[in-house]
């Protein structure tokens, strides 16, 4: 193994057991395409550490307007460009970034319903264009996810059809539940807000030459009380132990420099 694993594993170890002995509870401001698969983590990171986890979730937009607002947050985990803007402005702590992985976009119908074929990008379109409904999360919000989807709508020349059928949710979870009730016939948005729920069946990602992968990192807010435990927590998330669990919950974990 390799001296700075080695190093690293270490450090991991040795930010657990300080954690422990004097649990705290900390507050993850998240974007909601990550919500899932770090709340899985978080129960780990609680079982080992004891410190709690509550959080406050949104789109993008939303996460940057509550920070904004004046909302506070142990640690943020947010889309890189983002995390750039938000450490430029001093609201992030620069040595504590890491990154944790990049969220794909897919497409996903109601569990039991013919499954479309998405696998190029003429299939994507007549997946689109034959839907009876389609739903993706809001641009307005400021959702990563939607605001690709509808520039890939024109970039596609199927706006006008597109825009015409679709309900847009706040966040992607939202848009899978719609799907999974039935309300909507075919939900696009992050693999990560559809896996988690059991009444939808995953047509697949986009075809790569219309994918669009979105890399989101995390920091210490700066100014929160629980620094030490908020590092604890992005060691925790980025570390090679939770690479799988990042996997099945449909986010590629972000690649470690050598």
């Amino acid at each position: 193994m390799a001296v700075r694993s080695i190093l690293a594993i270490g450090a991991l170890a040795l930010s657990l057991a300080c954690t422990q002995a004097g649990a705290v509870e900390l507050k993850i401001l998240a974007t909601g395409s990550m919500a899932e698969p770090l709340k899985e983590l978080g129960e780990d990171f609680t079982r080992e550490t004891g410190n709690t986890l509550v959080f406050s979730l949104g789109t993008t937009g939303v996460v940057m307007n509550k920070i904004k607002a004046g909302e506070t947050a142990d640690v943020i985990v947010i889309s890189v460009e983002a995390a750039d803007s938000l450490q430029k402005d001093g609201k992030l702590i620069p040595s504590t970034r890491a990154d944790v992985a990049n969220s794909l976009l897919g497409a996903g119908v109601r569990a039991g319903a013919s499954v479309p074929d998405i696998s190029t990008v003429d299939a994507f379109k007549k997946a689109v264009l034959a839907a009876r409904s389609i739903s993706y999360p809001d641009p307005k919000l400021g959702a990563t996810s939607g605001i690709y989807i509808e520039s890939l709508f024109d970039k596609l020349g199927i706006a006008s059809e597109a825009k015409a059928k679709a309900t847009v949710k706040p966040v992607g979870a939202e848009v899978a539940s719609v799907v999974a009730n039935g309300e909507i016939e075919l939900a696009l948005t992050f693999l990560s807000e559809l896996a988690p729920n059991k009444g939808v069946t995953i047509a697949g990602p986009f075809p790569d030459s219309i994918q669009n992968p979105t890399l989101y990192t995390a920091g210490v807010a700066a100014g929160t009380p629980n620094e030490a435990a908020a590092r604890a927590f992005v060691t925790f998330i980025t570390s090679a132990e939770s690479a799988p669990k990042l996997r099945a919950m449909g986010v590629a974990p972000a690649r470690k420099s050598p």
